[in-house]
């Protein structure tokens, strides 16, 4: 079992909490609760920049559809006309420059894999820096945009904000709703009451919520070679999957009637040809998020999943005009 699987079960199963997680966790409250009332206060500075700044975010740690759902709302307002931008921290990505310009040629293993699945799916400028403010004033200062939608970043008080979006996973939600590492959650759940919108990753009633839905699979390194999904009905097929909850893949392709042979893996985790040996011949699937970081890799049987990102219109009328309002 992987150390992130072993988290999950403390909290989202109800594992028992090691006693050294639980001072952590105190420790850790301390920390946030005086960083944050130092930034209110004015002890640390706010950075405000000068165009309207939209955090789409989490109060818990990953697998929470950021990626996805900031692909969206940057192709939404883009239809609308605006100019839109996006920095990214850009995880796991080692850069000889910070801030780095991001195009969709760009190596996964600089940028980042979330980074680089923006920059190709929205044709948007993207900046990656550790220093989310220096990507943001490069970004001004390369671009001319009306407004940056940042990829994550609701803790980095740093960088002055005019909307938040909080996304949650309407399956594991908060889990134990603990701080970190006792729990999953970055801060404590109160913090949900200022942000301008919560919105679930998932089907939650009487809630703002998206849904993902299946397309289509393609051969890694060669996008025009496609086939449905339902093509591999009643056939066993090796899912491999290295995002925060790899479950949630590995039910969506069950739930098509594919006989799916589990592979997890760490979030972010960095692949090589060895993650691809397998002792069967079947089929192998992983994620958009992790095809970015094997693409010139000469892999045989090896096919993309594609996902719709659907949201309803409910919430995407209350999204927009949300951030409209910022815009006037």
């Amino acid at each position: 079992m992987s150390t992130q699987q072993k988290f999950n079960q403390i909290w989202y199963h109800e594992a028992k909490i090691p006693l050294r997680y639980k001072l952590l966790e105190k420790i850790f409250a301390i920390v946030s609760r005086i960083r944050r009332k130092f930034y209110s206060i004015g002890v640390l500075k706010i950075h405000k920049i000068k165009c309207p700044v939209v955090i789409v975010g989490n109060i818990s740690v990953g697998g929470v559809g950021k990626t996805p759902f900031v692909i969206w709302l940057v192709n939404q307002l883009k239809a609308k006309g605006y100019k839109v931008g996006v920095i990214s921290r850009g995880y796991g990505g080692k850069r000889e420059q910070e801030p780095m310009l991001v195009i969709p040629q760009t190596a996964a293993k600089a940028s980042g894999d979330e980074a680089l699945l923006i920059a190709r799916h929205t044709d948007a400028p993207v900046f990656v820096g550790n220093n989310r403010i220096k990507a943001a004033k490069r970004l001004l200062k390369d671009y001319s945009v009306d407004i940056i939608v940042s990829d994550d970043g609701m803790q980095h008080y740093a960088l002055g904000r005019d909307v938040e979006i909080a996304l949650i996973d309407a399956k594991y939600g908060l889990g134990n709703q603990r701080l970190l590492p006792a729990g999953p959650l970055r801060e404590l759940p109160t913090r949900l009451r200022s942000v301008d919108m919560v919105v679930y990753k998932g089907i939650k009633q009487q809630q703002y919520y998206f849904e993902y839905q299946p397309l289509l699979v393609y051969a890694l390194g060669d996008t025009k070679n496609q086939k449905s999904i339902e093509s591999f009905r009643n056939q066993h097929i090796n899912a491999m999957a290295g995002i925060a909850h790899p479950d949630s893949f590995f039910s969506m392709l069950s739930a098509l009637g594919l006989a799916v042979i589990k592979h997890p893996l760490n979030d972010h985790e960095q692949l090589t040809k060895q993650y691809f040996k397998f002792d069967n011949d079947y089929p192998i699937f992983i994620t958009e998020k992790d095809a970015v970081k094997c693409q010139d890799m000469k892999l045989n049987n090896v096919w993309v999943v594609v996902l719709k990102l659907v949201v309803k219109q409910e919430t995407k009328n209350e999204i927009l005009e949300i951030i409209e309002e910022k815009l006037k």
